[in-house]
């Protein structure tokens, strides 16, 4: 579901070419330059989430042991209320000492070390996220952050936006062209730019303190975003 709106313009009338005795470049023909944007909204089908695993223990091997033992049971878990289409992979791992420090100058006594275990979860259809983020949760997940909104369709989306900008642009030329006298007779360039949409978060991470009783799945609203493109063209005209 999407509607389309346009809007922003910038517009160059030009009847003659530069001076001969100015360049030795040959004449530009005369031209209309028509900047225009176009615009589509349209609503996220996909959403990623970041899932994190989070253990502490007195020694390294105790706290990488654990956290694997956790995220076994996390990943688990998610495969049963993952989609076909949906995808899961580790976007990283650390283990890290957590020090105590006296003061500024002493390099910290090891006091435990800490493991962590970073997943990404995509998501193809945003009626599973409630569930998907809740499951995670109340599995040994410490913390999940998003959703990122994403488009399956955005190729469509912005091929979609650029022809919008393409026609309000010609529309625009064609309305000048005729106030001034003069006709279109043709193209003779058009370059576009397209506002790639990079998904976005909704709202502060996830904790997992907040979902460890059984409660109804997490309520996630899916608003529109824009897809935006920009045309330069460059239209000939007979004088």
């Amino acid at each position: 579901m999407h509607r389309m709106i346009l809007a922003v313009f910038t517009v160059m009338l030009v009847m003659a070419g530069p001076s001969p005795a100015m360049s030795a470049d040959p004449p530009t023909p005369p031209h209309i330059t028509v900047d225009a944007e176009g615009k589509v909204t349209a609503i996220p089908d996909m959403a990623t989430l970041a899932v994190e695993v989070e253990t502490q223990a007195p020694t390294a091997a105790a706290a990488a042991h654990g956290n694997a033992r956790q995220t076994d049971g996390v990943v688990n878990a998610l495969k049963k209320v993952l989609g076909a289409e949906d995808k899961l992979r580790t976007l990283g791992y650390r283990l890290t000492p957590v020090r105590s420090y006296k003061d500024k100058t002493s390099p910290g006594e090891i006091k435990a070390y800490r493991a962590v275990n970073r997943l990404e979860v995509k998501i193809m259809d945003t009626a599973r996220l409630g569930p998907v983020l809740d499951n995670a949760l109340t599995t040994g997940a410490s913390q999940v952050s998003g959703p990122f909104w994403s488009h399956s369709r955005i190729e469509e989306l912005q091929r979609q936006a650029a022809v919008n900008a393409l026609e309000r642009a010609r529309r625009l030329a064609e309305a000048l062209a005729q106030t001034a006298g003069v006709k279109i007779k043709g193209v003779d360039k058009i370059t576009t730019g397209i506002r790639f949409i990079t998904p976005r978060a909704a709202g502060e991470p996830h904790l997992m303190g907040k979902a460890v009783s059984p409660t109804p799945s997490t309520p996630l609203e899916v608003g529109e975003e824009e897809i935006k493109a920009q045309i330069h063209a460059v239209f000939l005209i007979n004088p």
